[in-house]
Order: structure tokens, then sequence, then C-alpha cells
């Protein structure tokens, strides 16, 4: 901790300029704060310098931009404005008019906006029930609920039966940043697809979803909503627990918060222990058969990667003696002539016989290098880095370099012939597919 310095910017009238500073004036903007970090508060309440101190600062860029444009709102500055004007259009309302108008405007345009930049980049994460992709999916339904209570929905404004109106928003979002951020537009006709399925998917349970908070509120007997039902309305509708406390805050009732996510970590240790048979990295077991299969699965993601998009990365595997299951963000069925090519690719690698080499060295590193990975798993400092093809050294890139725990063949050749025998949904934006090598 440390003394700090916020610094405000005065967005009235130049030649109203008070004397000196108040801060019960919503005309002071606050747009920059300084932390001077420079020592450590003990538990008996007593100060001792840092070793290394640091300055922590934040600057509010939206606030600028809206300081910038004249504005004293965010969301009527450049950043936000046709975002907002896009709302407008498919609601039929006006930003402003009310309190819960313009709260349910904002919540659409930022977190939508967010969305499409977190789907957008070259990584692409999807939404799911997991990590970074759960994150995506609570601000997409987030939105999605508050657009419905705007009355907007499939159809609205000008739009045909059944078309996603999510989709808008991120038109616009890809159509102003093209310039400094030309991955969106490249990447936008992906998140599109994925907004149209989960739009699709939590629109047909919302609206069960909201009768049943509502006999739930109706039922209530001391204004607290129990972690079960909160946890019943996530499971069973899709409702995460920030949608829940949202809906009981407007009825004056309250959520047992710790209780839902006590109801959750004992779900996740549940599907924890129902998988406990899997070894590390998807392996059923370290047999030859089932190392090969490893091996095959590297060359499956570098196939579909250079197929179908940088955008896709592993969301799961599961390898035994006798196939490979393999999950991967992607949100449209691959055509018959894609898994053709997939299949040539990794056949075409195996032929090539090529060595397939470890290294270790620190995960920075590992990412410098180009190795992909999960990196939302928590690696040690060190980590193994499996290539296949060609060496760092060479002018051409590897055909694959993943991070990894192993075990894997020696060569390529020593695979056999890769086949694909299924390609299916898994989730929401994952596909699957089952292979075998013959």
């Amino acid at each position: 901790c440390g003394p700090d310095t916020e610094m405000f910017y005065w967005s009235g009238e130049p030649d109203k300029t008070p004397a000196g500073f108040n801060d019960d004036n919503p005309l002071w903007v606050e747009i920059w704060n300084d932390v001077f970090m420079q020592y450590d508060k003990k538990a008996d309440g007593s100060f001792e310098p840092l070793k290394q101190k640091n300055v922590d600062t934040g600057m509010g860029l939206e606030r600028v931009v809206a300081i910038l444009n004249g504005q004293n709102d965010n969301y009527q500055s450049d950043l936000f404005k046709h975002l907002i004007n896009k709302i407008e259009q498919l609601s039929g309302k006006t930003y402003g008019e009310s309190v819960e108008i313009t709260k349910a405007m904002r919540i659409i345009a930022d977190h939508l906006k967010a969305a499409t930049f977190i789907m957008g980049d070259q990584r692409g994460v999807g939404p799911s029930n997991t990590d970074q992709g759960y994150v995506v999916r609570r601000l997409i339904r987030r939105a999605i609920r508050h657009g419905r209570q705007l009355g907007i929905k499939d159809g609205s404004a000008g739009l045909t039966a059944g078309e996603s109106w999510t989709k808008e928003i991120a038109k616009v979002v890809a159509h102003d940043y093209q310039t400094t951020y030309p991955e969106l537009p490249k990447n936008i006709d992906k998140v599109i697809e994925q907004f149209k399925i989960e739009e699709a998917k939590f629109g047909k349970t919302l609206e069960q979803g909201l009768r049943e908070f509502a006999k739930i509120i109706s039922e209530l007997k001391d204004k607290k909503i129990s972690g079960e039902q909160a946890f019943n309305l996530y499971q069973t509708y899709g409702f995460p627990l920030e949608i829940t406390q949202e809906l009981a805050k407007e009825k004056n009732c309250a959520v047992d918060d710790q209780a839902c996510r006590a109801e959750m970590k004992k779900h996740q240790k549940l599907s924890r222990t129902a998988s406990a048979g899997v070894f590390k990295g998807g392996l059923a077991d370290a047999s030859e058969q089932t190392t090969k299969l490893h091996t095959a699965a590297h060359l499956l993601l570098a196939a579909l990667r250079k197929i179908l998009g940088d955008q896709v990365v592993q969301k799961g595997s599961n390898i035994t003696a006798e196939r490979l299951r393999f999950d991967f963000s992607y949100a449209e069925k691959m055509t018959a002539e894609q898994k053709q090519q997939v299949e040539i690719l990794v056949n075409r690698a195996i032929k090539q016989n090529w060595p397939v080499t470890c290294d270790q060295m620190g995960l920075s590193e590992a990412k410098t290098a180009g190795a992909h990975g999960t990196f939302e798993s928590k690696y040690g400092e060190k980590v193994k880095v499996y290539t296949i093809g060609n060496s760092s050294a060479g002018p051409e890139p590897p055909f694959s370099r993943e991070i990894c725990g192993g075990p894997h063949v020696n060569n390529t050749g020593q695979l056999g012939h890769f086949k694909i025998q299924k390609e299916e949904s898994s989730s929401a934006g994952v596909r699957r597919i089952k292979a075998v090598l013959k």
C-alpha cells in the first residue's frame, strides 16, 4: 500500500469551473489514479517499507475518450455510440428515457462488445461451461437477458423470424474497430455463428427459467433464495449466478451466494470423481497403441488449424488403446471435404516419418517459440515442448509444436494410417472427432 493521487477533469462549462475540488459534484470526472506502492501492512497494523517499490497506475481510457468527445457519459462517446444506436433500433426504445432502459443498453453494449473481442482474436475462446469459456457465456447470456427485458428478440426491428439479434451488435464492433483490430472482421463470421448458437440455446430455456424464478419468488417466505434453488436455475436453465442475483434484486430479494457456490463446487467434485480414471493429458494408459494415438492427436490439431483456421484450440481429449476422442473449438459442422483434407494432412505427416523431439524450456520461451497449449492450465516454470516436423533451425515452421507431458512415439512413421470415424457436436461452439489408427 501507499499514498495515492487521483486525477479529475472538470466536464462542465469551462467558465464555471469551481475554485476548489468537490467530489460530490458529478461534473468532476476521475480519469486517472496512481498508487505509490511502498509499504507492507502487517497484521498488527504496522507498516514496513517494501524492498521493491512501484507505481500502480490505472487510466480510464474510455472516460478520456468521452472527455475528448465533449461527453460526460462513456456510452455516448465514439467507442459506444454506434452500438447504442443499434440497440435503440432493435428495441424501439431510447437511451436515457429511464434508468432501467439505460442500464440494460449499457450492459448489452459492454458485454457483447467484450465477447466479440474475446472470440474474435487468434485464440478464439468460445462460450463453454469451464474456464475462460464460461466468462464468455456469462457475458452473452446476461446481454441476452437484458435484451429480452428491452423487448429485443429474434425477428426484432426488421430481422426475420428466428434471426439472431446479437450478431447485429457483433457486426458493429467489427466495423468500428476494423482498422485498429483487423482480426475482428477476419474472424467475424465465426463470432457471429457462436453468437447465433448461444442465443438459440439460451433463448429456449430463458422463458422457462424466468417462469421457474417467478414461482420461486411467489413461494419465498424470508425473501432469500436458497443456494439449492439458485444452483437449480444454473444447472437446469443455464442461469449464471449473476443473472439470478440481478433478478432477485429487482424483486427486493437476496440470494444465498455462498451456499450456491458450495453446490457448484460439490457438483464439480462429483464430475472430477467420475472421470478419475483418465490420466493427465486425456490418456487412459501409457500403452504403445495409446501413445501412438496421443501423437496422432497432435497431428490432428495441427491439421485442423491449417484447414479450419488458427482460432481452433483443443478443448479436451480422451485417448484409449482403441481410439482417440478430440474436442476442439469450432462452431460449424465440418464438411466432408474438410474432413478429407484433415486426413490427407495427417497421413502425409505420418509418411514423412518425421522425428518427434522433446525440449524443456520456460513457459514464456515456449510461447515465443510458437508452442500451443491450454494456457489457462497451470504449468510449472519449466515445460516440455514436443515438436513434429521441421526443427526450429529450419526455414519452415514445424508441422506441430505443443506443450505436453507426453508420452509420444519417436517418429511419425510408427503410427500407421489415420482415419476419422466420426465428427459431431460436443457442446455449443465445440466439435468432437473420433479417430483411429489402422
